[in-house]
C-alpha cells in the first residue's frame, strides 16, 4: 500500500506534526510504502533547521531527515506556503514541490492522511 503524508502543523504548534511522525515510523515498520511526506501551512516550518526544541518535543526537523534518509522517504514543501511563510532557503533534505505534483502524488497513493 503507498500512502502520502500530508503535514499542516508547525513543529511549536501542538503535537500533531509528532503525530505524524510516528505514524510515519509505524506505517514504516509494517512494510507500508510512503510516497512522500507533504508539509503545507503552517507545517513547512518543519524545514528549517537549528530551532530551539524543549526537552520533552523530539528536534522534528532533524527526525524528519533520519525517516527520509533511512527510507528513502520525499520531504516535500508546499511551494507557496515555503514562499510566504520561510525567509531563507528550506534545509537540504525538503524540496519545495507545485500543486501538479502532489495532485499526481495523490492520485498515484492508496491512501492520503493529513494532520
Amino acid at each position: 500500500m503507498k500512502i502520502l503524508v500530508i503535514v499542516n502543523e508547525s513543529p511549536w504548534g501542538g503535537s500533531l506534526a509528532v503525530t505524524a511522525l510516528r505514524l510515519a515510523r509505524v506505517m514504516l515498520d509494517q512494510g507500508l510504502r510512503l510516497a512522500a511526506v507533504y508539509f503545507r501551512n503552517e507545517g513547512v516550518y518543519q524545514a528549517l533547521a537549528g530551532r530551539a526544541h524543549d526537552a520533552g518535543t523530539p528536534c522534528l526537523h532533524d527526525a524528519w531527515l533520519e525517516l527520509s534518509r533511512t527510507n528513502g522517504v520525499p520531504l516535500l514543501l508546499c511551494s507557496s506556503a515555503a514562499q510566504r511563510r520561510l525567509q531563507t532557503a528550506p534545509a537540504e533534505g525538503f524540496r519545495e514541490a507545485g500543486l501538479a505534483e502532489v495532485l499526481e502524488l495523490m492520485r498515484a497513493c492508496d491512501r492520503v492522511v493529513s494532520f
